[in-house]
């Protein structure tokens, strides 16, 4: 990593239950300069507020500065036009549910000139995707019509696309890729928790993740998705039909299994346009630990019970979204008929335990 120049001018003041990083302080970080507020305060637990603004600066100032080998993707990548920037974030320990997040970027006649290492605009073609796991690459394949797995979203069931997009990111279709609302609670529980449980991932966020960089949890790691997600939803880089149709080509459904389509031959044999409402909420259930997969099932090849709840949550969606009528909505219940050689798979996992 390359920082050509460095500069961190700084007044700190000290109270008997405060600190306070002042509002005169400045960062330089090669051409980009920014002036961050931060105070904490000790009442019983501590309440820390922090926040950055910066209006108007013209967009290369901030994306030229960026230090060189620490966001490949876009390494090298030229814009013109101006930035607005506004970031506010309020913890206060006495009461964790009532954090405060904010952060926007507007753009103003803002346009990328030439795209740096990565042009994102690739996955509006066909493209070859490598599943990594723990830095490792796991499995290559084509995405487009040459993959005999590959799915439009015209031919993927619409069940299977409502009950993913209830379950992963409702809105997906109506954002900007963010969920400003998602990314507090997931902070508010993350806090609460004292580990990285939720991310407050929209399905451009995942997306974005899966394509373009690591699975590292790092500071560096996020901005750069961040960055990423804000490029192709304000410049429009790919359709969200796009977005979406290579979200569920893609993402992994169980050891080894990607894809709608795949997912759909090894849990029912079935292709992924025939799937029934049932079959695409258990398939939704699985997309946040899909190596999990095979713990839904009894010895005998049923739903466990403990699904029931997450069946009723999703019917209700379907009823209110006017896909199902209420009395087919009582009648969803997790019951699935699952594929011979799925069978024979469980067999193997209960003889080895």
């Amino acid at each position: 990593v390359i920082l050509k120049n460095g500069e961190f001018d700084f007044k700190i003041n000290v109270g008997k239950n405060f600190v306070e990083l002042d509002s005169s302080t400045t960062a330089n970080i090669n051409n980009f300069k920014v002036s961050p507020y931060l105070r904490a305060v000790k009442n019983i637990k501590w309440h820390i507020s922090a926040s950055l603004n910066k209006s108007d600066f013209p967009a290369d100032e901030l994306f030229s500065s960026l230090p060189k080998g620490l966001f490949y993707n876009l390494d090298g990548i030229k814009t013109i036009g101006n930035l607005d920037f506004h970031f506010l974030i309020d913890i206060d320990f006495n009461s964790i549910d009532s954090l405060k997040f904010e952060s926007v970027l507007k753009p103003n006649k803002f346009r990328i000139v030439s795209f740096g290492n990565t042009d994102f605009r690739y996955i509006n073609n066909d493209f070859d995707y490598t599943a990594y796991e723990d830095g490792v690459p796991l499995k290559t394949f084509f995405v487009g019509f040459g993959n005999h797995n590959f799915r439009p979203l015209d031919k993927i069931s619409p069940f299977l696309q409502m009950a993913v997009l209830q379950s992963e990111d409702g809105g997906f279709f109506y954002h900007n890729g963010f969920l400003k609302e998602s990314i507090r609670e997931a902070l508010a529980q993350d806090i609460k928790e004292r580990r990285f449980r939720r991310g407050g991932s929209t399905i451009s966020m995942q997306l974005v993740k899966n394509l373009f960089l690591s699975r590292n949890k790092t500071l560096a790691r996020k901005f750069e998705e961040i960055m990423i997600v804000w490029l192709i939803e304000t410049n429009r880089l790919s359709s969200k039909e796009r977005m979406f149709e290579i979200y569920m080509n893609i993402i992994e459904w169980g050891p080894m299994i990607y894809g709608a389509n795949e997912a759909s031959r090894y849990y029912f044999d079935k292709d992924a346009k025939d799937i029934n409402i049932n079959e695409a909420i258990f398939l939704a259930s699985i997309i946040p630990s899909p190596k999990r997969a095979l713990n839904s099932f009894t010895v005998d090849y049923q739903l466990k019970p403990e699904l029931d709840g997450y069946y009723r949550l999703l019917a209700q969606r379907f009823r209110v979204k006017g896909v199902i009528s209420e009395l087919e909505e009582s009648g969803i219940k997790p019951e699935v008929k699952i594929s011979e050689s799925l069978k024979s798979v469980i067999d193997s996992l209960n003889i080895k335990k």
